[in-house]
């Protein structure tokens, strides 16, 4: 029993140090997660800028972040320019780690 005891805090050790390994693996998917919030938050809304004469749609699947699973995502802003459409819409394509279901920029 006493030769038992001495294994006992390795142990400990490589379990603590296995828990910690799985928490910092999903860091990334979460930081991702957390690049799709911030662009819908700061994509120009279409109901705050009813004059603006282009619409951008961008939608599909991305990593959730509370687990490994594909969540579905989406997009839409409005736009002076095509050119400032397009350059938004790279960006949202870009966040999008899945599949992609809609990649636009129209005229309204």
């Amino acid at each position: 029993m006493l030769a038992a005891t001495p294994r006992l805090p390795r142990l400990a050790a490589a379990l603590s140090a296995a828990a910690v390994a799985m928490v910092f693996s999903a860091v990334p998917a979460a930081a991702d997660y957390n690049r799709v919030i911030a662009f819908r938050a700061a994509t120009p809304k279409c109901e705050a800028n009813p004059n603006l004469p282009w619409i951008g749609r961008a939608s599909g699947q991305t990593t959730s972040l509370m687990s490994d699973l594909m969540v579905p995502v989406s997009f839409v802003g409005c736009f002076a320019t095509e050119a400032e459409c397009r350059k938004w819409l790279g960006h949202g394509i870009g966040l999008i780690d899945g599949r992609i279901v809609e990649n636009s920029c129209r005229p309204r």
